[in-house]
């Protein structure tokens, strides 16, 4: 799962635009939580992504983006892990 949240934070911040950013935060989850036998988590609710970001937009130079990834599965106890990136100064 940290592995996960961290790709998932690296795909948000190379990303061109906010609209893009969240979209690649999102398939990056959905596809990595699929090969860890978790398909269809992210839209029953079992896992939950929050994203974080320091300035608006996310995407601008400087801003510490931060993907925290929380699993609410009642057959298992909950687990939360977030990575943390930084957008290039040169966004």
């Amino acid at each position: 799962m940290r592995t996960l949240a961290r790709e998932a934070t690296r795909g948000f911040v190379t990303s061109a635009n906010d609209e893009i950013a969240f979209g690649v935060a999102f398939q990056i989850v959905s596809k990595g939580a699929s090969l860890l036998g978790f398909e269809g988590s992210l839209e029953s609710g079992e896992l939950e992504m929050t994203i974080e970001c320091s300035a608006r937009p996310c995407i601008s130079p400087e801003t510490t983006v931060r993907i925290t990834l929380t699993q609410n599965a009642q057959t298992h106890p909950k687990i939360k892990v977030s990575a943390i990136e930084y957008v290039s100064p040169w966004a």
